[in-house]
């Protein structure tokens, strides 16, 4: 049985507190092929999460990608990628990821499912839209 998700554990450097490593977990779930989740984690609990466009990860190895609540591209030094986040409240900030496991998780994320090849299931995603709205 082939898995439909996957996960790649990190850890983040704040750009302004290198001394104090924050743990995240990206995934991607092929039921949800055009986006990932970047959570933050603490003990066994996600505290923040952002999702946004898978392709925008994939971008941010070669060069400045996104805007408004994300934003990827790597780091000076070639090793890091660097990844502004803006949240709905509070202050944006910037956090440092290595290139190695964003590139790793990006590569596994295409061979689940090829650029070109993702599909959306438009009445699941309806229902459940709806399902939402009158529970």
């Amino acid at each position: 049985m082939s898995t439909r998700r996957i996960t790649q554990d990190l850890t983040l450097w704040a750009a302004d507190r290198p001394d104090c490593p924050l743990a995240a977990v990206l995934s991607y779930d092929a039921a949800d092929p055009c986006a990932v989740r970047l959570a933050f984690v603490q003990g066994h609990r996600e505290t923040v999460v952002y999702g946004f466009a898978r392709d925008l990860l994939a971008d941010g190895l070669h060069g400045p990608a996104g805007q408004c609540d994300v934003i990827v591209g790597p780091h000076e030094y070639g090793t890091h990628l660097v990844v502004a986040l803006r949240p709905e409240y509070g202050y944006p900030f910037v956090v440092y990821a290595l290139r190695d496991q964003v590139e790793d998780f990006v590569d596994r994320m295409y061979r689940l499912v090829p650029m070109g090849c993702e599909r959306v299931d438009v009445d699941a995603w309806i229902e459940r839209i709806l399902g939402e709205v009158a529970s």
